[in-house]
């Protein structure tokens, strides 16, 4: 690396959030390292904010930990991880103790990988006082309880790491009790022992759906929030965003979330999403992200930069109390252009017309400048529609 860089942020296996991460730190001048498998190709490699590009080959035995301990012969200081999937995170938090000598982690060892767990979230919800849906936590292979439970119900594995075991399906749905019983023999024949969460499916549109995003620091004390909402995602009712905007939550919601996350003594970037229930008008916890969110870039340029304040925090930058203190902007909203595709829905692109008539688009992937990334999204995005249409 010439000339030596110091303190580098790397970003790990940018796709869409991380390309937000790339957005939100190269704007503001940090050097920044994108680290990814060597195929097939993700996109940070093409964004012109990369200062330095490394990639690492499974195929020969390379992981990202190795790439990363390799790496840090190349810079000076300590580097800042930014992951941007969940198995990034998680492969992250296993090697916690050997990263750690060279980089600041963005994890508490302490917590370690029950971050995915959805009832180790929910058992926190409950214990700090946050509102969870009506839901029951149980093993494979025994009955859950759901005498007054209405209808319908949802099911997901409480985690979906990998060490939690074999892959497993992302939620089910029941209108009935007699398909939740299918799928209750299905998960004890091929998950025996394997734990889940049942519960109240609660009913709304995906607007209903709002978003606490925070940085937290190596104290576990939350330094900086950002509000925000879908408009619409892909899968349009259990999804990713296509279509997202700030806006200001209630204090309360606000205050929730922080309590949920000091709590936990969480360290890193988060995002507390929780669904607002018309029944009891209660805002009730669906998840904790431990780690930036798809539409992260949003709270950015929202004025919210929590990549860029995590950063400063870490490195002990000056700065850090300027980027605590710029005002959140309400009037910027986020859209997604390959969901948009997915979706293909005449609804959702009268709702980003009429948005651009009251905010300014922040949009997932393009940025001035960057010809050569908006390039390679379009290519590969055409590729994976091809591919689903096969």
């Amino acid at each position: 690396m010439s000339p030596r860089l110091r303190n580098p942020a790397v970003v790990v296996n940018a796709e869409t959030a991380g390309i937000g991460i790339l957005h939100a730190l190269g704007t503001a001048g940090v050097d920044v390292v994108v680290l990814e498998k060597r195929w097939p190709p993700k996109l940070g490699r093409f964004s012109r904010f990369a200062r330095r590009r490394v990639t690492y080959d499974p195929g020969r035995g390379e992981t990202m930990v190795s790439a990363l301990l390799a790496l840090a012969r190349e810079f000076e200081g300590t580097g800042v991880l930014f992951p941007s999937t969940d198995l990034d995170l998680e492969e992250m938090i296993r090697a916690h103790g050997v990263l750690s000598a060279r980089y600041q982690v963005p994890a508490n060892p302490d917590i370690g990988t029950r971050i995915f767990e959805k009832n180790w979230q929910y058992e926190l919800a409950e214990k700090s006082g946050m509102p969870v849906p009506r839901n029951v936590r149980f093993a494979a292979g025994t009955q859950p309880d759901v005498a007054g439970f209405r209808y319908p119900l949802i099911l997901k594995p409480s985690s979906r790491a990998e060490t939690a075991g074999d892959r497993v399906f992302r939620l089910r749905l029941f209108d009935t009790a007699d398909e939740l019983a299918r799928t209750l023999d299905e998960i004890a024949r091929d998950f025996p022992g394997r734990e889940f969460q049942l519960g109240e499916n609660i009913p709304g549109e995906p607007d209903q759906l709002y978003t606490v995003g925070s940085y937290s620091n190596l104290g576990g004390r939350v330094l900086r929030s950002y509000t925000g909402r879908k408009r619409t995602q892909w899968p349009y009712y259990h999804g990713m965003a296509s279509v997202a905007e700030s806006l200001a939550l209630p204090e309360n919601v606000v205050d929730d979330a922080r309590r949920l996350l000091e709590a936990a003594r969480f360290h890193g970037i988060s995002q507390v999403e929780m669904k607002y229930d018309a029944r009891d008008q209660r805002y009730k916890l669906m998840e904790i992200n431990g780690r930036s969110w798809l539409w992260v870039k949003l709270s950015a340029f929202s004025g919210v930069n929590l990549p860029l304040i995590q950063y400063y925090d870490l490195t002990d930058d000056a700065r850090l109390q300027a980027a605590l203190e710029a005002p959140q902007r309400n009037d910027r909203f986020f859209v997604f252009d390959f969901h948009v595709r997915l979706n293909d829905r005449a609804d959702e692109r009268a709702l980003i017309e009429s948005l651009r008539r009251e905010k300014s688009e922040v949009p997932a992937i393009r940025h001035p400048g960057e010809w050569k990334l908006e390039l390679a999204h379009r290519v590969l995005s055409q590729i994976k529609l091809w591919r689903r249409e096969a």
